[in-house]
């Protein structure tokens, strides 16, 4: 657990709060794309469902980067086109 702290203390140093939040984003952006796939792969619904709480999750997390909407618009166009 210390570990976990200490890495999470020298995170928040080292990003700004803007950075850290674009970078959360794009991880569950990409969690959104990985799930579509699963579904195109198994044709599993639920799969479906994870990418759209993975989808959300990226989007909110975008929207506090308060940089007029650009990286919200960058993570929809990513996960839109993933899910082709």
């Amino acid at each position: 657990m210390t570990s976990h702290r200490n890495s999470a203390l020298r995170e928040i140093r080292s990003k700004s709060d803007a950075q850290i939040e674009r970078e959360t984003a794009w991880t569950w952006a990409r969690r959104a794309i990985a799930s579509m796939e699963q579904f195109q792969k198994t044709q599993d619904f639920s799969w479906v469902l994870r990418s759209e709480t993975f989808k959300h999750e990226a989007l909110e997390h975008a929207a506090t980067v308060n940089d007029y909407g650009k990286t919200v618009k960058m993570i929809q166009t990513a996960i839109d086109r993933g899910r082709k």
